[in-house]
């Protein structure tokens, strides 16, 4: 479901490295501790498979795909399974703030902002910014034709 700027929206918020990012809570099936990933093929895109609760889920790498450098997991890593319609995909994050609510006067849209390279949107809170993203936004063109298999 597009953002809508009219309408309150709830939003996971978590950790790459030291930005914080935000999806749609209606695209969050659940957030798990990180779990050993079943490699499949060698790709930039995909780290493998998860078995969440019997459920084989791909799991994508988000940090390729917002340019961020590679690292291991650790102990306080999080798994997030996302879904998109009966689609599901995981991905790894560093930490997970919670959940939070925006409302339209804080929404910042980066296409407004000087120096913006391509569409972002961002979410001003007390705290700070957070970049609002839709579950597609995660995934290159590559992992929407993999996906779609």
């Amino acid at each position: 479901m597009p953002i809508d700027q009219d309408v309150p929206l709830a939003l996971l918020i978590f950790w790459l490295d030291d930005n914080r990012y935000a999806v749609p809570l209606e695209n969050i099936d659940r957030v798990h501790p990180a779990v050993e990933v079943m490699k499949s093929h060698e790709s930039a895109e995909f780290l493998g498979f998860v078995n969440v609760h019997g459920e084989v889920i791909p799991v994508i790498n988000v940090r390729n795909r917002f340019s961020l450098p590679p690292r291991e997991l650790t102990l306080h890593d999080m798994l997030v399974v996302a879904k998109e319609g009966e689609q599901k995909l995981a991905f790894f994050v560093d930490g997970v703030d919670g959940v939070l609510r925006y409302q339209k006067d804080e929404l910042v849209v980066a296409d407004s902002m000087l120096y913006a390279s391509s569409k972002v949107k961002l979410v001003k809170f007390e705290d700070g910014l957070v970049i609002l993203n839709e579950l597609r936004d995660y995934l290159s063109e590559e992992a929407k034709k993999w996906l779609a298999k």
